[in-house]
């Protein structure tokens, strides 16, 4: 009998499971028009040295000492017939420094575009170095 529940715990385990993977993929099918990732990068050193990066490929905010802040603005056109809800998630070691804003921003098909801002802050505290990151732009259909 201990057997028995333990196949039927484990079975009932993989199905709920199932069930979660499904309709995750069925959100996304449905729902997510776009998505972007791209890298997020900021040096930070002790001087109060600030300096830039162009670099296109990621989202670069320079070089910046502990306590200050730096913007980028990002442009996203809605092209379809119906509105878009632009939906910014940032991660890794400097992730919980970028602020986003608006959040979500709603694009209708009249407006054509918007944009939001990325700012980061980089701690008072913050040690001298290379910090990285992550910044994933989900464009869902509304």
């Amino acid at each position: 009998m201990t057997v028995l529940t333990k196949r039927f715990i484990g079975l009932l385990a993989i199905c709920v499971a199932l069930v979660i993977v499904a309709t995750s993929l069925v959100f996304i099918l449905v729902n997510v028009q776009t998505a972007y990732e791209m890298e997020m990068r900021v040096a930070v050193e002790k001087g109060r040295g600030v300096g830039f990066d162009l670099n296109t490929s990621a989202v670069t905010f320079g070089k910046l000492f502990p306590g200050a802040g730096s913007s980028r603005k990002f442009e996203i056109n809605n092209t379809g017939t119906r509105p878009v809800e632009v939906v910014v998630k940032t991660f890794g070691a400097m992730g919980r420094w970028v602020a986003i804003a608006p959040q979500p921003l709603i694009i209708t098909p009249e407006q054509r575009s918007g944009h939001f801002n990325a700012t980061v802050m980089v701690p008072i505290d913050a040690n001298a170095g290379n910090y990285t990151g992550r910044m994933l732009v989900l464009v869902l259909r509304k």
